[in-house]
C-alpha cells in the first residue's frame, strides 16, 4: 500500500515522473497505472514534438480527460500545466470527473523538473489545492552514462530526483550498472536509486514516498535551474502515407541509426505495416531500435503513418532523403 499522507495536510500530491529521451518512462508509467494502488491517480502527460504519441500508449486519448480502464483519470496538457492542473479541481468540484488522490506528470524527455514543482510551490491559487510530491527520474541503464555525460537535461533530471528508476537492467552487465549508479549518486548522493527490468519494476509503494524534508531541500535546489535545451536539438516529424514493407523499414531504420545514432536522440513512429492491420509503434534511441509494440486501431483522425524524431543537428530533409523510394513521404 502506499504510504498515507500526512494527517495536517490534505492536498493532493503532485509527483513529477521524468527522464531522459527513451529511457523508458512511458513504459514504466503504464506498469505503475496498473497497480490497484494508483487506481485514484490523475496523469497529465506532456509531449516534446508535432505529434504527442506518450499518451497513445498508456491508453488511446481522443478527448481532454479520459477514465483509464484502471481508474486513473488522463489528460494531456494543452496549454500550459498551471491551467491544466487548476481546470482538474474545477472538473472535481463539478462533478464531471471523479476525485483523484495523486496527480504524476509524465514530462518530456527533455524537460528540467524543476519549473513544475516550482509551479505549484508558487502558485497561491494552485497551493490551496495541491502539494509537492516525489520527483522520480528514469535513467536508461544501456545510454543512461552517455546521456549524463553528454546532456544537461539528463544531468538536470538526475539531480532534482527523490528516486532514480535505472531501467533495461537486464540488458546490462552487472559492472555497467554499478559504474552507473555511481555516477547518479556523484550527481545527487542521497537518492534512492531502484533497478527495473521488464520482468521486475518496483512498486508505487517504493517510487512514491514522502519524505518529512523533502520540499526545503528540493526548493533550495530549485533556485539554481541549468540551462535549457542543448543547442541543436529540434523536433520534426515524418508523414510516410503508404503501408511499409516491415524487413525494408527495419533494415533502413537500423543503418540510419547505426550512421548517424550519435545525432538523433529518439525516434517513435506509427506505422500501417502490409499484412497486419494494427498500427505498429517504432522506438529507436540513439544507435539501438527495440521491439515494436501493437496499438489495437488507430487513433481517431491520425495521419497514415508518422515518424517522430528528436535530433541533435540532422534535419528533416536529410532524413527525406534517405528514405526508400518506396516509402511515400507527406511534404
Amino acid at each position: 500500500m502506499l504510504p498515507a499522507a500526512a494527517t495536517t495536510d490534505d492536498r493532493i500530491p503532485v509527483h513529477v515522473l521524468t527522464g531522459f529521451l527513451g529511457s523508458g518512462k512511458t513504459t514504466f508509467l503504464r506498469h505503475l497505472l496498473g497497480e490497484p494502488e494508483l487506481a485514484d491517480t490523475a496523469v497529465i502527460i506532456n509531449e516534446f514534438g508535432e505529434v504527442g504519441l506518450d499518451h497513445l500508449l498508456v491508453r488511446e486519448v481522443s478527448e481532454d480527460a479520459v477514465l483509464l480502464s484502471s481508474g486513473c483519470l488522463c489528460c494531456a496538457v494543452r496549454d500550459d500545466l498551471v491551467s491544466t492542473l487548476a481546470d482538474l479541481l474545477a472538473m472535481v468540484r463539478r462533478g464531471e470527473v471523479v476525485p483523484f488522490r495523486r496527480v504524476v506528470v509524465e514530462t518530456t524527455g527533455l524537460a528540467d523538473p524543476a519549473p513544475i514543482m516550482q509551479a505549484v510551490m508558487s502558485d497561491i491559487k494552485l497551493r490551496r489545492g495541491y502539494r509537492t510530491g516525489s520527483i522520480v527520474a528514469t535513467v536508461d541503464g544501456v545510454s543512461g552514462a552517455n546521456s549524463i555525460a553528454s546532456f544537461a537535461e539528463a544531468v538536470q533530471q538526475v539531480a532534482l530526483a527523490d528516486c532514480v528508476v535505472i531501467t533495461k537492467s537486464d540488458l546490462v552487465e552487472p559492472w555497467r550498472l554499478d559504474a552507473l549508479g555511481q555516477e547518479v549518486g556523484k550527481l545527487n548522493p542521497q537518492v534512492r536509486q531502484l533497478g527495473s527490468s521488464r520482468s521486475s519494476m518496483p512498486g508505487a509503494g517504493d517510487i512514491f514516498r514522502y519524505d518529512e524534508d523533502w520540499e526545503p531541500r528540493h526548493f533550495e535546489m530549485a533556485e539554481t535551474p541549468m540551462a535549457g535545451h542543448s543547442d541543436g536539438i529540434e523536433t520534426f516529424a515524418v508523414e510516410i502515407d503508404r503501408e511499409v514493407d516491415w524487413p525494408a523499414f527495419v533494415d533502413w531504420l537500423e543503418l540510419l541509426l547505426a550512421g548517424r545514432g550519435q545525432s538523433i536522440l529518439r525516434v517513435k513512429g506509427l506505422l500501417a505495416v502490409k499484412g497486419d492491420p494494427r498500427p505498429v509503434v517504432i522506438h529507436g534511441v540513439q544507435h539501438v531500435v527495440y521491439p515494436p509494440e501493437y496499438l489495437p486501431r488507430w487513433p481517431q483522425d491520425a495521419a497514415r503513418g508518422w515518424l517522430v524524431f528528436i535530433a541533435r543537428n540532422l534535419s528533416r530533409s536529410a532524413i527525406v532523403r534517405s528514405l526508400p523510394s518506396t516509402f511515400a513521404v507527406a511534404n
